[in-house]
């Protein structure tokens, strides 16, 4: 049986779920959260890096600061670019300005920054506001 890794939003414990139940309503083995969570999640350094790693299904992840006007001004569209994936690309917020390590780790040196990753791997980033068409047409290439 083929199964696929998801980590819960709320707790981030890593869930193994079969495949045959991927479009079905599952939830997190520890805390019963619904892992087709289609909204954004704000991660710390330590849950966005098991978010990254963990992960079977694909990952964004912006890199914002609250004193950044595009990144403030992008914020409304990754928050609905991010409500039609569920559990097919997890959509993750950083504070880079709270959360310098992981930034620093992933060579984040303008904001805002997206970076997206598959299998723990980086595939693809861009350091300017995106629309939510953008977005959206990203995300789904990453499917």
């Amino acid at each position: 049986m083929k199964t696929l890794k998801i980590v819960c939003s709320e707790c981030s414990k890593v869930n193994t779920i079969p495949t045959e139940v991927e479009n079905e309503s599952i939830s997190c083995s520890q805390c019963q959260a619904d892992l087709d969570n289609p909204f954004t999640v704000e991660v710390s350094d330590e849950s966005c890096t098991t978010h990254i790693n963990e992960n079977d299904i694909a990952v964004l992840v912006d890199f914002y600061s609250t004193t950044c006007g595009p990144c403030m001004a992008m914020y409304e569209s990754y928050e609905d670019a991010a409500l039609g994936f569920g559990s097919t690309v997890r959509f993750l917020k950083v504070n880079a300005d709270v959360h310098q390590k992981v930034a620093r780790e992933y060579g984040v040196s303008a904001l805002p920054t997206i970076i997206a990753f598959k299998k723990g791997q980086e595939v693809n980033r861009v350091s300017k506001q995106l629309s939510q068409v953008e977005l959206t047409l990203w995300a789904q290439s990453l499917i």
